[in-house]
Order: C-alpha cells, then structure tokens, then sequence
C-alpha cells in the first residue's frame, strides 16, 4: 500500500475519523512541522499583544493555574515563558487550593491580587466561566487575560464570555483554530510561541517546553489525534533528554535510567506524575530551595 500499512491499519484509522489518504499520512508520519500556526486561534494576537506590552513595561503580572496536571503544565509553560521574555519580570502565579479555593479563578484570589499590586491576571486551564470574578478584577482596575479550553457557558442566546481584555479558547464560537480538542497547557504553549516569536526570541527555546505540553495532553486524556498526537508523540520522545530539573528528579525518584525511556513506558510515568502532583501542586511548578529557583530554571 501507498501508507506503507497493512488493509486492517487503514480501516482502524477510518474508525477514527480519518477519511483520506492525506490525514492517514499526517497521522502515520507527521512531524513537528505539521503543527497549526498558534496565530489561526482565535484571540490569540490580542492575547500576545497586550502580554509583550506588560512584560516590556515591568507590570506585575500573576498566572493563575489549576491543581491538576493540565493546570500545573498550564502554569508552568507560561511562568517560564514570561521570565524568558520579560528577563526580571515582576512574574509570579497562584494555583488554587483544591480543598480551600476549589476549582479556578475566585474572588479571594482575584482581591488578593489586587491588594498586591498586580497589574495584569493570565489565567490557564481556567477562566472561561468566570464571569462574575473577571467582573469584579476588571472593576478593581485589572488587566485580565484568559487561556482555557474548557467549553465556554452559553445562555438562551448562545455564549458568555468573560469580560476579559483578551480571550483565548478554541472552544469560542467562531474559532478559526484547525482543531480545538487541545488541553490548556497546548494553549499556554502556543501562547509562547506568539510571545516568542513578536521578541526574536529563537523557536528552539520554545520547544524546550514541548515536553509539558505532551505531558498534561496525555494527563488530562485528550484525544491523541491530529495535533495532540505529534505533541505527545515528540514530546514524551524529548523526556529523555529533557533540561527540567522537576522532571530529571521524578524520573530518579523511580530509579528510571531516562536515556532508556520509551513513549508507552512515559505514558505511565505521566499517569504517575498526575497521582502524586495533585494536591500540592504549587510545590510542582517549583522546585529549588529558594526564590525564583523554578524548575527547569
């Protein structure tokens, strides 16, 4: 066959949805080349824009994140992302309390910034139904980003989005994104990729943080098709030889010689990660023994 595949291999990618010999192709052997460009989602410029403008100015800024594994690589992508861009940046985050604050974004976290001065809130992997709370940082003088990819609330006529300065989800009416069944940490990782490219800053530094982005797609069971699959299938390969220092200690915590690594081996090792990472997960995103000691950093 053309594919290179067997006739039974064909009809199990025809149940997945692929129906013509280009997707099969893409799914079979695709590379990193093969990724949508991140400027196709919707509300993806404005979101960069208004961040480089902060970053450049030395504004506080303060990601907001979640406590589980989408959440943590959300966060993690993005803190990273921001102190590479803006160099000593005013940049810090606040992952909710899974028994205290619940789930995403509150009103006592969204005061709490406030009282700290900060200028700018980026939500990741939450947000996209927060109304009431965007309503009230906007009210208290805040600028407010949110990345999600959750579905957007709707009401009789049709979606709310939050009253933020920016919105970035492929799930919004009238997405232009190829694909929109991607998890929040691919979101925030194409938020970098913007960010990056607008500064100069080379594309090899993005793909440092490839490895996240594959992570929470398997933790938090995304479909591995189209995009997910080359960012799982390159991502979980690049473990091996990742520079994270968080990583680099989980894998020795379970005795793993990491150059020995393989994709199906990983996918289990990410199913660990999200066992033991929930619930502490503001000790996740940093690992080091002092301030601005992150990892990987």
């Amino acid at each position: 066959m053309r594919l290179g595949v067997s006739p039974v291999a064909v009809r199990i990618m025809r149940n997945r949805g692929l129906l013509d010999e280009r997707e099969m192709r893409k799914y079979l052997y695709g590379t990193l080349d093969d990724l949508y460009d991140p400027r196709q989602m919707k509300g993806m410029e404005t979101a960069a824009g208004i961040i480089e403008k902060k970053l450049i100015e030395g504004k506080k800024i303060r990601i907001i994140g979640d406590y589980d594994i989408d959440g943590v690589c959300s966060t993690y992508i993005l803190l990273k992302g921001f102190h590479r861009a803006a160099g000593n940046g005013q940049i810090d985050y606040e992952i909710p309390d899974r028994i205290r604050d619940g789930y995403g974004i509150n009103e006592s976290i969204i005061r709490q910034a406030a009282e700290d001065g900060i200028d700018t809130l980026v939500t990741c992997d939450n947000g996209i139904a927060a109304l009431k709370e965007i309503s009230i940082a906007k009210q208290l003088g805040m600028t407010v980003v949110v990345t999600d990819h959750h579905e957007v609330p709707v009401d009789a006529y049709g979606q709310i989005l939050p009253p933020a300065d920016a919105v970035v989800d492929p799930k919004q009416d009238g997405e232009t994104y190829p694909y929109h069944e991607i998890c929040g940490a691919v979101v925030a990782w194409k938020l970098i990729n913007v960010i990056y490219e607008d500064l100069g800053i080379p594309e090899h530094e993005w793909m440092e943080l490839l490895e996240f982005a594959a992570i929470a797609t398997v933790g938090d069971v995304m479909k591995l098709q189209d995009e997910n699959r080359l960012i799982v299938k390159y991502g979980l390969k690049k473990i091996g030889s990742t520079k994270n220092t968080g990583l680099r200690m989980l894998v020795e915590k379970k005795s793993e010689r990491i150059s020995h690594w393989f994709c199906d081996r990983t996918v289990l090792k990410c199913r660990w990660t999200v066992e033991k990472c929930e619930g502490r997960a503001p000790d996740v995103v940093r690992t080091g023994s002092g301030p601005g000691q992150w990892a990987g950093g």
